[in-house]
């Protein structure tokens, strides 16, 4: 889900001051990626940021809105599970800018804040899921991807919701409720089929995960059932 294209000197103080520490905070993030970025297998992160760009190109019909946040979102959660912290980035930043550009003109304001954005709630998904992961918060495997999930939905649409009620000055709980509580069973399905992915994984390679997109597509395309 992403923003609505709005000037910047249409904004007041209030939303341009969030703004501001999202784009700062967001590009902090990416440059501490960007200088500790290593990757173990180059192939495989190409292989997956490749299937990710796609997914960003699907367009899914929802109850009320139509998007991809769940398609990019399984890969994003396969990106924590399996990738490093720089190449999770790199997979979800290149994909929303993806969604960015398919539009005819892209509000650059609106591009920065919803790449840091993307960039901030990986940091925050990857670090909770491996801090969980190393000191056995939870020691069910499945349990620890849903909650990473959880996180990942948090940090990822209450940033937006806030910038929607301090522009509209509406009460940030209900906007954040209304517009965005409905999606987290969304968040959960793409949790599953990660979790199942992941189970794949340690009984094949990697690369069963080229053959997911289809199988996703399908899933998504039958979320209203």
């Amino acid at each position: 889900m992403k923003t609505r294209p709005q000037s910047w000197r249409d904004m007041s103080a209030a939303p341009r001051f969030f703004i501001a520490v999202v784009v700062i905070c967001g590009t902090a993030v990416l440059a501490y990626t960007v200088f500790h970025g290593r990757s173990e297998n180059p192939l495989k992160f190409l292989c997956y940021l490749a299937i990710a760009l796609a997914a960003s190109r699907l367009k899914v019909n929802l109850p009320g809105v139509t998007g991809t946040m769940s398609v990019n979102f399984l890969f994003l959660l396969l990106g924590v599970l399996e990738l490093s912290l720089s190449e999770a980035m790199a997979l979800g930043c290149a994909a929303v800018l993806v969604q960015c550009f398919d539009r005819d003109r892209p509000v650059p304001i609106q591009v920065a804040f919803n790449v840091c954005s993307t960039a901030l709630a990986i940091a925050v998904t990857f670090f909770a899921y491996r801090y969980s992961l190393m000191h056995r918060v939870v020691r069910n495997p499945s349990t620890l991807l849903f909650l990473a999930a959880s996180v990942y939905f948090v940090a990822n649409t209450l940033p937006i919701a806030s910038i929607i009620s301090l522009t509209e000055r509406k009460s940030l709980r209900k906007i954040w409720s209304d517009c965005y509580f409905w999606s987290f069973p969304y968040y959960l399905v793409g949790a599953g089929v990660a979790d199942v992915m992941s189970w794949l994984h340690g009984f094949t390679d990697w690369q069963t995960s080229l053959l997911t997109l289809p199988v996703v597509y399908l899933i998504f395309r039958s979320y209203r059932l």
